[in-house]
């Protein structure tokens, strides 16, 4: 009985796993669109540079927690 609870902890552990990898996937794709709409609108404001910055460090930290997320699996 206990090796069929460890299964099935496994099996949901892996399954939100999934989950979560398919939101930062998401996640990711918006990042770079906006990314790249900062960078294409580069010369309208300071606004849009600080943004850009932003976007750089936040799509970073997510690639990072994907590659995290990789290995774990």
């Amino acid at each position: 009985m206990r090796i069929i609870l460890y299964y099935i902890d496994m099996e949901n552990t892996l399954n939100n796993l999934i989950k979560l990898e398919e939101k930062i996937t998401l996640s990711l794709d918006l990042l770079e669109v906006a990314k790249g709409y900062c960078e294409y609108n580069f010369d309208k404001g300071q606004e849009v540079v600080a943004i850009c910055s932003i976007l750089e460090v936040v799509l970073e930290a997510q690639k990072e927690l994907a590659d995290t997320i990789d290995s774990l699996m």
